[in-house]
């Protein structure tokens, strides 16, 4: 028995997830300005397959025990069907990006301050000095 999938209706979820309510929120009004918040959305999904063999087609059998090379392997006429397979993933990561706020003023951009990246480039930027005196202090005794 297989399953026929209903196209039309994950089209529609797809469409539905992939849409720009995943990147824009409901706009927001406050103290006479709307903000509409975004994000960014990254999505990516796989599939796989699988295989087998047909009814009454050959299937390895185990090494005969007549059989002077224990690797040698037969077939087995008439064996059932054998195999198996499928699987499908995805995977989706959205993280804020900032908002636009329309105002009397007109409309801006106000991106969202990266404490995590801010951190990680203080981080960062700290590794390069430590190995920079590091270098030149050992440099030094060298001498």
């Amino acid at each position: 028995m297989t399953h026929t999938p209903d196209l039309s209706r994950i089209s529609e979820s797809l469409a539905e997830a992939f849409g720009a309510r995943e990147v824009y929120g409901e706009p927001i009004e406050r103290d006479g300005a709307i903000v509409i918040p975004a994000a960014r959305v990254w999505s990516g999904g796989g599939a796989g397959g699988g295989g087998g063999t047909e009814p009454g087609g050959t299937a390895e059998a185990a090494p005969s025990e007549d059989s002077a090379d224990p690797t040698e392997r037969g077939t087995e006429p008439g064996a059932l069907a054998e195999g198996g397979g499928g699987g499908f993933g995805f995977g989706r990561r959205a993280e804020p990006a900032g908002a636009f706020v329309v105002d009397e003023h007109g409309v801006r951009w106000v991106p969202v301050v990266g404490v995590n990246r801010i951190v990680l480039g203080g981080q960062v930027a700290l590794v390069l000095v430590v190995a920079a005196v590091a270098w030149a202090v050992s440099r030094r005794r060298k001498r």
